[in-house]
């Protein structure tokens, strides 16, 4: 008997959960255990390894699976899962106030060129006929002599 799946047998809130450690469609898929009734495909967990600090994040592809209880691989408690929500409302606000950014950047940019086209050229600016095209204001720059 496999006796890391023993828990399957004697309580039936034991979930068997197949998560991957790297990703896409193909990678290949470990079998872990959990009575976290909340977790679903897609939630990162953590499980442990034999690496770094003993525990790495994987990712759940698959919940309440039946697996071969003839299996000689050891089942292993997943830790916890990752809460990611305040990761990606930081990284929202992050990219959100990047944005607002460059975009004050370019209207800095923008005026002060216009400043200094219009403080050296402005009479030559406005003489010409697409200054005054359209819908929008001519231009306007320092005072005529």
């Amino acid at each position: 008997m496999n006796y890391s799946t023993a828990v399957f047998l004697i309580n039936d809130r034991a979930r068997a959960v197949l998560a991957t450690y790297e990703a896409g469609d193909n990678a290949a898929r470990t079998l872990f255990k959990t009575f976290d009734q909340t977790m679903k495909v897609g939630d990162f967990v953590t499980v442990p390894t034999n690496t770094r600090h003993k525990m790495t994040v994987v990712k759940v592809v698959e919940v309440d699976v039946d697996f071969d209880p003839d299996t000689t691989a050891e089942v292993q408690w997943i830790v916890g899962k990752v809460d990611t929500t305040i990761f990606e409302q930081t990284l929202a606000q992050e990219e959100a106030a990047i944005s607002a950014i460059k975009s004050a950047e370019l209207r800095a940019k923008r005026k002060r060129l216009r400043e200094a086209l219009l403080a050296d050229q402005a009479e030559t600016l406005r003489a010409l006929p697409i200054a005054s095209m359209g819908a929008g204001p001519a231009i306007e720059g320092p005072a005529k002599n």
